[in-house]
């Protein structure tokens, strides 16, 4: 196309070119029956019609490369986008395939092993624990799909209902130490009022528990977490903090988006999905809540939701 409106340009001036030849030979062979001014005027009017035809072309061309490159801006931007998009949905999809596959094949070799051998009632109770903790985690997962599915098409109906925050997190802190016994998690809360915010209850306790398996997913087993709960400037905050590796200023404007994980799916070793970090966010904006992470000293991630009325 930018060639197209080259040869276009070139071919016009060319022609202007020719036109002022010919009106200028005009002039010449009526030049004995005009006088000195006329003739002038005549050169000067066939020099400015050629100025003016010039500076039109110079004007329609530029404002069509314009155009066009702004168009085309805008297509690689869409196009660069969409190369992102797919290239999340596919490691969002082989994650997922991971995250069902592993509990999956625990839960059935342990149904197998209680159906074609006599265990003992400690190892038979084991593998019964065992089982139901990857079937929560399955139904973890599935209901973290379904929920940030149905919240793209969330309206005012959420906001209908309340909940207590200190009621909520002490119940989503004893879930999840259900689940991961051997992680320690220290609650500490200042909050001597019962604080109701806007939500039921289970969604509240999808964000809480998702701050919380994150923090466990990305530090260290020895390594405790805390979940707080306390008053700032007089606005109810909750606070999960961990000591892992932390999270970098680029990654910070990158985590909550949507698939969004970091590194590759084939060397990774976190287990997720990149729903986690979106439900939240998605669920604290919805309310019109804060959510903010920060780094943890001497090392980690601070994930802060404040509550405001």
């Amino acid at each position: 196309m930018i060639s197209a409106i080259v040869f276009w340009g070139y071919s016009l001036q060319k022609k202007s070119k020719e036109i002022y030849l010919l009106e200028k030979e005009v002039i010449e062979l009526k030049r004995n029956d005009l006088s000195a001014a006329s003739y002038k005027q005549g050169i000067f009017d066939a020099t400015d019609k050629k100025r003016r035809r010039t500076m039109q072309y110079w004007g329609e061309g530029g404002t069509f490369l314009l155009i066009i490159l702004i168009s085309a801006f805008f297509v690689y931007r869409a196009f660069h986008k969409q190369i992102q998009l797919t290239k999340l949905q596919r490691n969002f999809m082989m994650s997922v395939t991971h995250e069902l596959k592993t509990p999956l094949a625990g839960v059935i070799l342990n149904l197998q092993t209680l159906l074609r051998r006599k265990v003992e009632p400690e190892v038979q109770t084991k593998l019964i624990k065992t089982s139901e903790r990857e079937a929560k985690r399955l139904s973890s997962l599935c209901n973290n799909i379904l929920v940030s599915t149905q919240l793209e098409d969330a309206g005012k109906k959420l906001y209908q209902s309340e909940c207590d925050l200190s009621e909520m997190a002490m119940q989503s802190a004893e879930d999840f130490m259900e689940t991961i016994e051997q992680r320690e998690l220290k609650m500490d809360s200042s909050l001597k009022q019962v604080v109701k915010i806007k939500g039921d209850a289970s969604l509240w306790h999808l964000v809480v528990s998702n701050l919380l398996q994150n923090a466990h997913k990305y530090s260290d087993l020895k390594e405790p977490i805390e979940l707080k709960l306390f008053l700032k400037q007089g606005k109810p905050v909750l606070q999960v903090l961990d000591q892992g590796l932390g999270v970098s200023d680029k990654e910070k404007k990158l985590i909550f988006d949507k698939f969004y994980r970091i590194g590759n799916e084939n060397t990774r070793k976190s287990q997720g999905t990149g729903i986690g970090l979106y439900l939240v966010k998605k669920v604290v904006q919805l309310f019109k809540y804060d959510i903010a992470v920060r780094n943890n000293v001497p090392q980690g991630s601070i994930f802060e939701i404040t509550f405001k009325h």
